[in-house]
């Protein structure tokens, strides 16, 4: 089904009102929280990977594009866990964290997953669905 012309005029005016939350530049958001339960397991510290100079280039310059986003800041925890650069298809990095050693001692939150029968059914006669996505959701979420 595609949209009407009012409709797509009425969609081009709400996104035009939050702009803001549109944003490429990714903010932390103030939707959600997350904490990791470690119990009182002793902090995990994993020495740096060794990369390539143009890794370390790339990963300094990353460093300083979140630092000025202000979606991580200077640290000094007990707790630290290696980078990871992963190619994406497109041919940028990803950056990543290996967080295996702290996931060895995190807590199991067995959250159960919704069910999908469920949502559909909660949708009931809508016309139009939309999601939304965070633009980087995994340096958007504040995290303890």
């Amino acid at each position: 089904m595609t949209l009407g012309r009012m409709q797509r005029q009425q969609i081009q005016e709400l996104c035009t009102s939050y702009a803001p939350t549109f944003s490429a530049t990714p903010r932390l958001t103030e939707q959600a929280y997350h904490s990791i339960d470690t119990g009182n397991a002793h902090p995990t510290k994993v020495q740096p990977y060794r990369v390539s100079p143009q890794a370390k280039t790339a990963i300094e310059r990353e460093i300083q594009d979140m630092l000025q986003m202000g979606v991580i800041r200077p640290s000094g925890s007990a707790w630290a866990s290696p980078l990871v650069l992963v190619p994406k298809p497109d041919g940028e990095i990803r950056f990543c964290v290996d967080y295996r050693k702290l996931n060895a001692v995190t807590c199991p939150d067995n959250y159960p997953m919704p069910r999908t029968d469920e949502r559909l059914k909660k949708l009931g006669r809508a016309q139009f669905i939309s999601t939304l996505d965070l633009t980087k959701g995994y340096w958007q979420v504040p995290l303890d």
